[in-house]
């Protein structure tokens, strides 16, 4: 299936060239058969050489601009249509500006109502085209004669427009298809069809969808393209989707239908702007953007004095990525005034930041937008699918411009000046407390703003610092926190009390000491309570050898033993029962696995 797009003036036949072409009228409405004017955008299909060919009709009416441009926002291949009665006209001029800003670099040109006028006309008419694309992206696009109410041309329109579809490339499937929606209505027996140009990935029944603004949520019920069901449909498409699990009163045109997980959907972007010839955008204000099938009242603004770069601000979340297109209309003026294609979904508030950002190149971009980067992150800032990121993401790292971190990755600019950050704090550490092992990987993950696990892989091949037991160190140093004057005091403080001990905070001993005692091994924490590792090795063997001699050991018997109180009975009894040197039976305590083993080594 290829989509095209027909333009042009008013009342210039492309309709009639439409029906001419596939034997269907495009016009929809009764009104528009009895006016003969197109009010909206009328759909046909056609086979045109081997292409399965899907029309889209759009109206040539100034008063029908937002129509016209719904119709050509999703699609490729155009065919501009100009009456040679009249010639070169308003909308003609709006029409191909527009074609231009969309980046629609694929089509022909069609002069129609070539019967009604003389040679010397219709040669009048090729010149006076030729001269107004001259400087245009369709300078280079097949002009062919035709009229179709006489059948002249025709044949070589289908020749020529066949050729077109060979020469231009088809719709990409990048895994993240994409539909905005420019028709809505509740199909009898069925519910809500809405129908669009599917891009950029393929939709399958029962696929589960999100209709954007708003993320609401759907189900495929059922798929038609050309006339046909089917079960899956490609990008470039013209389709209908039966949708389930929506009213088609919560869906309309302008909407976006896109797969979850796949899409940024920013209220603001960043843009490089793209001025019409003969039209200057303003600095700032309100302006109209056209956005795929979408009209939206926007707040405009240019960010640089080179007018290079301009912000949008839409008034919802749209499902957008770097190189979508805007058009941009004048309300007041009811004119296109300019064009934009998005450069940032996540753009910074400031404008400086947000000028530098737009100079960057892709991927430098990323990494401005996020120090660090996961699969789904540059799924969404860069438009791509999950396979093409994670082959983006090893291409950065084997280029030694990115440096794996857990499930992340970032930059290996921001590496660096992590690790030299991180060995400026640790060695200032070491300074102001010799004694102590090192800094706490937790405390140092906080000053950096960095994850605890990103950070510790980070620091994992940095020749100057360690990493052991949560802790960074020099890797020259080796400060034990059991040597210095308040661990000794602690220690000696516990062991004096085994099985009644003292808390940091009854020695006014810093909770730092406390924490590097426990990882060096010297004190555990058992539920809250810290014991000596040697009191805990103790009660071990006097319980083990107790429980074997006696069958069971009540908690009572437990603490009668220790000499201490249920308080402190109880998480040494409860470690001893993870251990499996004791195992509960009711209230009681009979021997576990290990008790034989622990008496064995007494």
């Amino acid at each position: 299936m290829r989509v095209i797009a027909t333009a042009g003036h008013v009342d210039h036949g492309k309709s009639s060239l439409v029906l001419a072409l596939t034997g269907t009228d495009p016009d929809r409405f009764p009104e528009e058969k009895a006016r003969g004017l197109t009010i909206d955008i009328g759909f046909a299909f056609a086979t045109i050489g081997d292409h399965q060919v899907g029309f889209v009709d759009v109206p040539g009416h100034v008063r029908f601009v937002k129509n016209m441009l719904a119709g050509v926002g999703a699609v490729d291949i155009a065919m501009v249509i100009v009456a040679a009665t009249e010639g070169w006209m308003p909308q003609t001029e709006e029409h191909v500006r527009i074609l231009e800003l969309l980046d629609i670099r694929h089509g022909m040109i069609v002069i129609t109502k070539a019967d009604l006028v003389d040679d010397e006309t219709l040669e009048l008419a090729q010149l006076e085209l030729a001269d107004h694309l001259e400087d245009t992206n369709l300078a280079d696009w097949t002009v062919v004669v035709a009229d179709s109410l006489s059948g002249r041309g025709l044949d070589e329109v289908r020749e020529k427009l066949d050729g077109v579809l060979r020469s231009a490339p088809g719709a990409k499937d990048l895994g993240r298809a994409r539909l905005w929606v420019d028709r809505v209505f509740a199909a009898k027996g069925a519910g809500t069809v809405v129908t669009g140009t599917l891009t950029l990935g393929s939709l399958s029944i029962d696929d589960e969808v999100l209709i954007e603004p708003g993320g609401r949520t759907a189900r495929v019920r059922a798929i038609e393209s050309h006339h046909q069901r089917l079960d899956r449909v490609d990008p470039g498409s013209r389709v209908a989707l039966n949708l389930a699990g929506i009213d088609h009163t919560d869906v309309h045109r302008g909407d976006a239908l896109v797969l979850p997980g796949l899409w940024a959907t920013p209220a603001a972007v960043d843009v490089e702007i793209l001025e019409a010839a003969g039209q200057r955008l303003p600095a700032r204000g309100f302006l109209t953007a056209h956005i795929g099938s979408g009209e939206y009242r926007v707040r405009w603004r240019v960010l640089d004095e080179a007018r290079r770069i301009g912000r949008v601000r839409l008034p919802e979340g749209l499902p957008l990525a770097p190189g979508d297109r805007l058009v941009l209309r004048s309300s007041g003026r009811r004119a296109t005034v300019g064009g934009a294609v998005v450069v940032d979904v996540e753009p910074p508030r400031r404008t400086v930041a947000a000028i530098e950002r737009c100079r960057l190149q892709p991927d430098d971009l990323l990494f401005a937008q996020r120090e660090v980067l996961t699969v789904d992150d540059v799924v969404r800032l860069r438009g791509l699918n999950r396979v093409d990121a994670n082959e983006l993401i090893s291409r950065l790292v084997d280029a030694g411009v990115a440096v794996r971190a857990s499930d992340a990755v970032m930059s290996a600019q921001r590496v660096g000046v992590i690790r030299e950050a991180v060995l400026v704090k640790v060695l200032a550490f070491h300074a102001a407390q010799p004694d102590i092992p090192g800094m706490e990987l937790t405390a140092l993950s906080a000053a950096m703003s960095v994850d605890p696990t990103q950070l510790k892989i980070v620091l994992k091949d940095q020749p100057s610092l360690v990493t052991d037991r949560e802790l960074i160190r020099s890797v020259d140093h080796v400060g034990l926190a059991s040597q210095t004057a308040d661990g000794k005091r602690f220690v000696e403080a516990l062991r004096a009390r085994p099985f009644n001990p003292p808390t940091a905070d009854e020695l006014r001993i810093e909770k730092r000491i406390e924490r590097a005692l426990v990882r060096e091994g010297v004190v555990v924490y058992l539920d809250g309570v810290v014991f000596s590792a040697v009191a805990l090795d103790d009660a071990r063997k006097m319980i083990s050898r107790a429980v074997i001699e006696r069958g069971t050991l009540a908690v009572a018997d437990i603490r009668d033993l220790l000499g201490t109180t249920r308080k402190y009975a109880m998480p040494i009894v409860n470690q001893l029962d993870r251990e499996g040197v004791t195992r509960r039976r009711g209230d009681d305590r009979i021997a576990g696995p290990r008790a034989i083993a622990t008496t064995d080594s007494l």
